[in-house]
This record gives structure tokens, C-alpha cells and sequence, in this order.
């Protein structure tokens, strides 16, 4: 399979197309033919080479966290129903930068067919985290919320929800563009 490996670390650079031996699911996995993969700060950060006392990576390894695509093949203990399935989900360590990568069930949601896999992936991360950041929070409804950073993933959908829940939300934002967005999802802009 063809997969973007970090070579060392570095700026992206360092990144270069190799071929690598195809992934075999291990117990409780699925193999996943990528469609789509994210890329992350933290994740640029890491092919730098920080944060290394959190993330044990060492060149060469191929990057990406979180994917979306199709079952090819599922490991012991995996039901073969989930051959076929459209998913998102966590590539198993890293992994989700290439034509296949390994993903244990336990991470995975099945995308219903009128949801495309882009907009998926991207509400895959930020959405677990903004709906734990939901039901944290004390009730909203005729409250004041104002979220900064209000036209990146997780702003949108904090808007969004506070917005729901009956707050009157304060988008903060930087450029008319991303005010904008932040208005069409429900919120004030400042």
C-alpha cells in the first residue's frame, strides 16, 4: 500500500509517498480502505517532534488519527458483518495517512449513506468532545455564551449547541469571513 510516512523529524518536508507491507487487523480491529483522513495540530506538532513524552512515535511512521472509509477486512473477534460498512473512527496508534489502516471497532460509527464522508471526519473529533462539553454544562436557555474561536470545528459546533439549548451566543472570531459563519450557525458576532 501507498501511505505518507514521516521520514524524521521535521517540518512537512519530511513527509515523503513510500510503499509499505499492507496492515493485518489484529483481535478487535477492522482493516479500513481510506478514504478520507484528517490532519490535526497536534498532529503537525508531533511530526516535529514534540510531545513525545505523551505520544511514543519514532521515524519512520506514517501519521493520521482519524479516518473514514470502507471494512475490507475485520481481525478475531470482529463479527465479518462490518465487511463492507462506510465508517469514521481512530486509527489504531497512528496509521490513517495511507491506502489502509488498522481500527479497532470500539472506535468506529457507521456513516449513514446521506452523510458524506468529509463532513464526517470532520465532526468526528470535535463532535465527542463539544457533546461531553454539553452535557457538562450547566443549563443554557436565556444565559449569555460566549465562544471564541467560533469558526474553527469545535467553535461551530459549540455555537451550535448553546444555540440550540436556548443561549444567546457571542461568536468572537478573526475576519468578517468567519463572523459570518459563526451568524449562520446561530450566534451574535463581536
Amino acid at each position: 500500500m501507498r501511505a505518507a510516512v514521516v521520514t524524521e523529524f521535521g517540518a512537512a518536508e519530511v513527509i515523503r509517498t513510500q510503499d509499505w507491507p499492507d496492515p493485518e487487523p489484529a483481535a478487535g480491529e477492522v482493516l479500513v480502505e481510506v478514504a478520507v483522513a484528517d490532519v490535526i495540530f497536534v498532529e503537525t506538532a508531533i511530526r516535529k517532534g514534540h510531545h513525545g513524552e505523551y505520544f511514543a512515535v519514532r521515524p519512520p511512521y506514517v501519521p493520521g488519527g482519524t479516518l473514514a472509509g470502507t471494512v475490507r477486512a475485520v481481525g478475531e473477534q470482529v463479527s465479518p458483518d462490518w465487511v463492507g460498512k462506510t465508517v469514521a473512527g481512530r486509527a489504531t496508534g497512528f496509521g490513517a495517512h495511507a491506502e489502509l489502516a488498522r481500527a479497532a471497532v470500539a472506535t468506529l460509527v457507521e456513516v449513514p449513506p446521506e452523510l458524506n464522508l468529509e463532513t464526517a471526519i470532520a465532526v468526528f473529533g470535535d463532535g465527542f468532545t463539544a457533546l461531553m462539553l454539553e452535557a457538562l454544562a450547566p443549563p443554557m436557555r436565556g444565559k449569555e455564551v460566549l465562544v471564541t474561536a467560533s469558526a474553527g470545528g469545535m467553535g461551530l459546533l459549540l455555537v451550535q449547541l448553546a444555540h440550540r439549548a436556548g443561549a444567546h451566543v457571542v461568536a468572537v472570531a478573526r475576519g468578517q469571513a468567519k463572523l459570518d459563519l459563526s451568524k449562520a450557525q446561530g450566534a451574535r458576532t463581536s
